[in-house]
C-alpha cells in the first residue's frame, strides 16, 4: 500500500522528522512526546520575556496574544495530551505570578479562577482542554455543514460510509484525527437542535428539538401520550401543529414553546 501511494503521488522519500504547517509529520501517530514541542515553544517564550520587569497588564497581553495562540493550530486537528496541557498551564501560571526556577512565588489564585471571564472575577485565560475540545467540535461542524469537501468525503468514506456522523463509533484502530473529532463531537451534541417536520423521525423525549427550552427537549413527561415521534404531533397530512394534542400532552410552558416552532420543509 505504501509503495502504491508513493508511485501515485510520485514521492521518492518520506519527510520523517520534518514539519508541515508547523506540525511534525509524526503528529497523527500515537508516538509519545509528539506534541512536546508545543509546550517547549511556550516555555521559550515566557522565559525570554523577563517577568520581573513587566506589569500585569503587559503579562496579560503577552499570554493572550502569544503564548495561548501557539497551540491553536495543533489543537484544531488533534487532541493534545493532558500532560502537554498541564505543562503549558504551569509555564503560563508561573509567568503570571512571577515564579522562576530560582524564585518560586505564591500563586494567589487557582488556574481555574484565572480562566473565568473578567466579569466573574477571573482574567479570561483559556482553559486549554476546553479550548481544544471546542476547536475539534468545529471540525465536526464542518463535517455536518460541508459534506462535499474532500476532507469530509474521505472521513465519511472511512468511518461512517452509510451512517450518521453524530452516531458514528470510534474504533480501536481509528486514526488520531478521527479520535479527536469524536472527542469534540460532545460539544455539538449539547447545542445542536434537530429540524422538525411531519416527515422527520425526531424523538420527542430523547432528541434536542425545542429552541426555547434550556434542555432543548420537554421538561416534563406527562402520562397519556402514546407516540414518541415529533411527526405525530402534526395534523395528519399537513405541516400544522395539532394544537389540541400538544396542549393535552405537555405542560403549559413546554406547549407554548413547541407551538412557536416552525416546521421544516422535510
Amino acid at each position: 500500500m505504501r509503495q502504491t501511494v508513493h508511485e501515485a503521488l510520485q514521492i521518492d522519500t518520506e519527510a520523517l522528522g520534518e514539519k508541515y504547517l508547523g506540525l511534525p509529520t509524526a503528529a497523527g501517530s500515537e508516538e509519545e512526546g509528539t506534541f512536546d514541542y508545543v509546550a517547549d515553544r511556550i516555555r521559550g517564550f515566557v522565559h525570554g520575556w523577563g517577568e520581573n520587569t513587566l506589569s500585569y497588564a503587559v503579562r496579560e497581553v503577552l499570554i493572550k496574544s502569544n503564548a495561548q495562540s501557539v497551540p491553536t493550530y495543533p489543537m484544531s486537528c488533534f487532541k493534545l495530551p493532558s500532560k502537554v496541557c498541564d505543562k503549558i498551564k504551569t509555564f503560563i501560571s508561573n509567568f503570571w505570578w512571577g515564579s522562576s526556577v530560582d524564585s518560586h512565588k505564591i500563586h494567589w489564585q487557582s488556574w481555574a479562577k484565572l480562566t473565568l471571564p473578567k466579569g466573574q472575577g477571573g482574567i479570561g485565560f483559556r482553559d486549554l482542554q476546553l479550548f481544544n475540545k471546542a476547536l475539534l467540535g468545529k471540525q465536526g461542524w464542518r463535517l455536518l455543514t460541508r459534506p462535499d469537501t474532500l476532507c469530509s468525503r474521505v472521513i465519511k468514506g472511512k468511518y461512517f460510509p452509510h451512517g450518521d456522523f453524530m452516531i458514528a463509533k470510534r474504533k480501536r484502530n481509528s486514526s488520531e484525527t478521527w479520535k479527536a473529532i469524536v472527542h469534540g463531537r460532545d460539544v455539538l451534541r449539547k447545542g445542536l437542535v434537530k429540524r422538525i417536520g411531519p416527515r422527520t423521525s425526531t424523538n420527542i423525549w430523547e432528541d434536542n428539538w425545542i429552541h426555547g427550552i434550556s434542555s432543548l427537549k420537554p421538561r416534563v413527561k406527562l402520562e397519556g401520550l402514546e407516540v414518541d415521534r415529533v411527526c405525530y404531533l402534526f395534523t395528519p397530512g399537513t405541516r400544522v401543529w395539532n394544537t389540541q394534542l400538544i396542549w393535552e400532552s405537555f405542560i403549559a410552558m413546554d406547549a407554548e414553546e413547541i407551538l412557536k416552532l416552525r416546521s421544516a420543509s422535510s
